[in-house]
């Protein structure tokens, strides 16, 4: 394996799961960050480092593609690996593939680089940009375009945000968005589908006592798989401005 890669492996358990025992796109998106946060704790950059520093990576974005759902009790093994360290922002890889070795995700994220004392994105540190090897290779190809508007939304919901909600950074965590987008479509969606690709964008930090407003609408769907269907997102806070927006892609079920 290459010196840059990490390996984490996991189970489905039955919480990460839906009516139909597949794992939920927040509990991939979940095992994901699992492994980014071990890899970190594993070249002693993690969190109790960047802590006393008053520092911290935060997700801005992350594109993924689900080529099959996973089901409960697959034995997941999630390869991580930083595939550019820039000045502020990183690039990290994802290839997830079950038992079988059989592909499950890929997907490709973008990181800031954050002070938390002043509340802003701020240069990555020598000491911590030398800590991370780097391999150019990519999981999934492709810009970081920008999610389309929700010019027109169908549905909408209010989500209070509790403490529950909240992570180490003191913020909601980016898995909270996609949960209140998918909860905020019709349950046929995704009773009858699965989340073949994710482009979730996250702009503003929200916190506990906020309220976060969620938008859908359905988008003309792309060139890709049939049967595809296309929906758009935005969750604003209470200032109206948009916290994270996302296009998702559900496929029929196979």
């Amino acid at each position: 394996m290459h010196p840059a890669h990490f390996l984490y492996s996991c189970s489905v358990r039955y919480q990460d799961t839906d009516v139909h025992l597949n794992a939920t796109a927040s509990a991939l998106v979940g095992a994901m960050q699992e492994a980014a946060i071990l890899h970190s704790e594993t070249l002693g950059r993690g969190i109790a480092f960047l802590t006393e520093r008053g520092q911290g990576w935060m997700i801005t974005q992350t594109r993924a593609e689900v080529l099959r759902p996973a089901r409960w009790r697959d034995e997941l093994r999630v390869e991580t690996w930083p595939s550019e360290m820039g000045r502020v922002l990183s690039r990290r890889e994802f290839a997830m593939s079950d038992g079988q070795g059989l592909p499950v995700v890929r997907a490709t994220t973008l990181w800031a680089f954050i002070d938390r004392v002043r509340q802003r994105v701020c240069r990555v540190p020598p000491e911590v940009a030398a800590a991370y090897p780097v391999d150019p290779a990519r999981a999934l190809d492709g810009v970081f375009g920008r999610p389309a508007p929700c010019a027109q939304p169908c549905w909408s919901r209010v989500f209070a945000i509790g403490y529950r909600d909240v992570d180490s950074n003191r913020h909601v965590n980016n898995l909270r968005y996609l949960e209140w987008m998918i909860e905020t479509l019709p349950p046929e969606v995704p009773e009858q589908n699965f989340v073949r690709r994710i482009n979730i964008r996250f702009q503003q930090e929200t916190r506990p006592g906020d309220e976060a407003r969620v938008q859908a609408q359905e988008l003309p769907a792309g060139d890709g798989d049939p049967g595809v269907r296309r929906f758009g997102f935005e969750v604003h806070n209470v200032d109206g401005r948009v916290a994270a927006a996302a296009e998702v892609d559900y496929a029929p079920l196979p």
